[in-house]
């Protein structure tokens, strides 16, 4: 099917719908050789027709949508046609462009090298999570893409792939190990911020001209956080004692559990924990950069120790560099996922992960006063509204408050608003006064 011909505009697009079978073609008439493709699933491609050494030449410049439109496709198309009156082919060109930024994949194989001499302060874990990303989301779906052809329309569509669960896997990782993946929209979101860092990073170095992602409507991170009570946080405190007591859990688990409890710390930066990083005159962790998120702002995080958590580490016999050494070598004791799922159990919390103990921190901070000022100190964070997040205050806060707000102009043991009306005395006093005004007021006259 040659096509029709007609200038090819956004209301001419809009107009146009798919074909049953094959392909319509739109041949503009401002531009020879200049077309658009629709194919029967509604993708939309423009093209462009030419003559180079006398043989016909197909370059395809991009996918209908942001950064091409009719306009500027027809840019590109007489751009190209300059090239090829010109002893150059734009065909080539594109083929050298392409090869100078590569496919998703092989930009991702540089970055995980490369970038890490770019970001020495960025964690190792960090870094695992980004390959975790990249390897289970990103890859299946785009990692064979060429970079610099990704187009807006491209990455929501990829983005509402992963949180729809198109990247979802079941298998065995290990001998008694499975990887289930489920994607969604927190998936979503976490890979997109990979993604993202990536473009940046070859933006920086010249390889990519512009990181599309930067304009993308981003999925939100799902808020899984839960904060303990009161309640559930005694029963806690006594569970991991009397689990440590029954040697359901070691000691090493049992004063992890209880320092988290006590600083707010993250995870790792108990479980990694290093004699040097103690310092006991001064009460309180110095752990650097590279321990700690802090580390992109090349700055040392400092955990205060409560007497209580000093008190649990002088009483960790040393064995090795670390605090809590694993049993096979000096490095961090592994296993501390199982152990908290026995503990959580017998609490009878099971919905609570190591980390919403980090917010329960935060909210019992709160709570007591203390401001988002300094609770994001106590917590390591830069930004307050990364605190705003950990924080959970019930409503005795805000209850507190509104009463505070109430007593500067509601008397004491005033009746309720919504009593049965004012007295009488009250009411003809203020009828009295009504009519005692002149019937101009009172009607408005």
């Amino acid at each position: 099917m040659d096509g029709i011909r007609a200038r090819i505009t956004i209301r001419l697009i809009d107009a146009t719908s798919a074909p049953s079978h094959g392909e319509l073609r739109i041949w503009d008439t401002d531009v020879r050789g200049f077309m658009l493709r629709i194919a029967k699933s509604g993708r939309k491609t423009y093209c462009l027709k030419y003559r180079y050494s006398n043989r016909q030449r197909w370059l395809t410049i991009g996918e209908h949508g942001s950064p091409w439109t009719p306009d500027t496709a027809r840019a590109r198309a007489k751009e190209a046609l300059y090239q090829a009156s010109h002893g150059e082919d734009p065909q080539a060109v594109k083929v050298e462009t392409r090869a100078k930024s590569g496919t998703i994949k092989e930009l991702f194989e540089r970055y995980f090298v490369e970038g890490r001499i770019d970001k020495p302060l960025k964690r190792e874990s960090s870094w695992k999570v980004d390959r975790t990303n990249y390897t289970r989301h990103i890859e299946p779906l785009i990692g064979k893409r060429i970079a610099r052809e990704l187009t807006l329309s491209d990455l929501s569509h990829w983005q509402a792939q992963v949180a729809a669960g198109k990247t979802s896997l079941d298998v065995k990782t290990r001998k008694q190990g499975r990887a289930i993946v489920t994607g969604g929209t927190g998936a979503a979101a976490r890979s997109m911020r990979t993604l993202s860092a990536m473009m940046s990073w070859a933006v920086r170095h010249e390889i990519l001209d512009q990181n599309p992602c930067g304009k993308i409507q981003k999925y939100r991170d799902e808020q899984r956080e839960r904060a303990l009570t009161e309640d559930e946080a005694i029963r806690l405190w006594k569970m991991i004692a009397e689990a440590e007591k029954a040697w359901v859990i070691t000691k090493d688990f049992a004063d992890i559990f209880r320092l988290i409890m006590l600083t707010g710390a993250r995870r790792t930066e108990i479980v990694a924990l290093r004699w040097p990083e103690v310092d006991f005159d001064r009460a309180r962790l110095v752990l650097p950069p590279v321990r700690t998120k802090m580390g992109a702002l090349n700055r040392s995080r400092y955990i205060v120790l409560s007497p209580p958590a000093l008190d649990i580490l002088q009483k960790v016999k040393r064995r090795g560099e670390h605090v809590f050494p694993s049993s096979v070598g000096d490095k961090p004791l592994v296993g501390v996922n199982r152990a908290w799922e026995k503990v959580r159990t017998l609490a009878g919390i099971s919905d609570v992960r190591l980390h919403d103990l980090r917010h329960s921190f935060a909210t019992f901070a709160v709570e007591n006063g203390a401001s988002l000022f300094q609770v994001g100190r106590a917590l390591g964070h830069a930004k307050s509204v990364s605190t705003e997040r950990y924080a959970h205050p019930t409503d005795a806060g805000a209850r507190a408050i509104a009463s505070d707000v109430a007593a500067r102009f509601v008397p004491p043991n005033a009746p309720p608003a919504n009593d049965d009306g004012p007295a009488d005395g009250v009411q003809a006093d203020l009828f009295g006064s009504l009519d005692d005004r002149p019937a101009k007021v009172l009607t408005g006259g």
